[in-house]
């Protein structure tokens, strides 16, 4: 009996059923939404009209395509990957090998910022560090009206990723894109820094999920030995990038909340807050000088 998906004309259902059952087949737990949407990026719909029409006919090229984006899917390539978007906060990023993919984890760097800012119409100014897609720094961009920002990565190819979501997002206007290190400090004096560094320890590389360690940037994942290299590097060149009332804000990684904040504090740093992820895992620390009153 032919595939469902080589069939001219095949309805949603039966399409959806056999890219479903391929991805079962290659373990990948999330098959189901997988599939969904995938399908729904193929037909330019979104994956709920799959649901509301499972009858529509898939002509065999879109089947094809389909069927493309399943194989390549069961090679573990991320989704965002072949979709070239990802969500985060608000918007759609655009995404793709150059930059680690964004995690609903890390919008509780967004929120954290958001209960320590409550003001939104200050002209702050923000510095990312390890900007990657510019994700963090186009959200916080779009909640602060009058803010303006500078990214920092030391790949180039991965700030033409972000200097594209900023003209998609119309934020182009209000941000920089530098390439450097953890001590660029371009004018000093941030109201906020914040960065999602490297933080996995280098031992650990080789444990991650397939989809993690063969696509996406040992760049971003490579944290060093004990998974804080890039923590220390960042508090070592503060004096003179953070303002004296300023906010450090990191994302951090399983169980580094307490030696972060011990470095932190031998830095002249003081923990101003904690914030979880949405399982309940330690996930944003909060900074400002000691200081500060």
């Amino acid at each position: 009996m032919p595939d469902p998906a080589d069939t001219p004309g095949a309805p949603v259902r039966e399409v959806l059923a056999a890219g479903r059952q391929k991805l079962e087949l290659s373990d990948i737990d999330t098959a189901a939404l997988d599939a969904r949407v995938l399908l729904g990026h193929v037909l330019k719909q979104p994956p709920n009209w799959l649901h509301a029409h499972p009858e529509a006919p898939v002509d065999s090229a879109m089947a094809a395509q389909f069927e493309a984006y399943i194989a390549r899917r069961c090679q573990r390539e991320p989704v965002a990957h072949l979709v070239g978007t990802r969500e985060f906060w608000k918007h759609a990023f655009d995404v793709g090998p150059e930059v680690l993919v964004p995690r609903p984890d890390s919008e509780a760097l967004i929120t954290a910022v958001l209960e320590h800012i409550v003001e939104r119409n200050r002209p702050l100014r923000i510095l990312d560090l390890g900007t990657g897609s510019g994700c963090l720094l186009l959200s916080l961009l779009g909640e602060f009206s009058q803010a303006t920002g500078v990214g920092v990565d030391i790949s180039g190819e991965a700030l033409k990723v972000a200097a594209r979501n900023a003209r998609k997002l119309k934020l182009d206007d209000r941000v920089e894109w530098i390439r450097g290190r953890w001590d660029v400090s371009p004018g000093g004096g941030f109201d906020l820094i914040v960065s999602n560094p490297p933080y996995i320890e280098t031992g650990a590389l080789s444990g991650l999920e397939p989809d993690v360690v063969a696509y996406e940037p040992e760049l971003a994942l490579d944290g060093g030995p004990d998974g804080l290299d890039c923590y220390r590097a960042i508090l070592g060149c503060l004096d003179g990038a953070l303002a004296d009332d300023g906010l450090l804000v990191f994302e951090i990684g399983q169980g580094q909340a307490e030696r972060l904040s011990v470095l932190a504090d031998d830095a002249g740093c003081r923990r101003r807050g904690i914030h979880d992820d949405l399982s309940g895992t330690a996930r944003v620390l909060v900074f400002d000088r000691a200081s500060s009153s």
